[in-house]
């Protein structure tokens, strides 16, 4: 069966939001990997004194109307918090094998 992977990169001080957003589109399920640490558009969040904070990922996996419902949520959250919190979200058509 076919299903798309959500791919969700957000700033940890804005998880809850995103659980939130999540919970309420009802996927298939979700995993949540927290204190992530790298670069990206928004510069380095590396947990130091230098380059401070970290960012959550979360992978979800849903239907094509779930994926949509989520994206659309998605971008009120980005217009409601800005653009500079990092939020960003990728998608990917996969196929369960087991």
């Amino acid at each position: 069966m076919n299903r798309r992977m959500m791919i969700i990169f957000v700033d940890a001080s804005h998880t809850d939001d995103v659980q939130r957003i999540l919970e309420d589109c009802d996927p298939l399920g979700y995993s949540e990997l927290q204190g992530v640490l790298g670069k990206g558009a928004t510069g380095k969040k590396l947990g130091s004194r230098a380059f401070p904070g970290s960012s959550t990922i979360f992978m979800a996996a849903m239907s094509d109307e779930c994926a949509a419902d989520l994206t659309k949520r998605l971008e009120a959250l980005r217009e409601t918090r800005g653009a500079e919190e990092g939020l960003k979200l990728f998608s990917l058509l996969t196929e369960e094998l087991l």
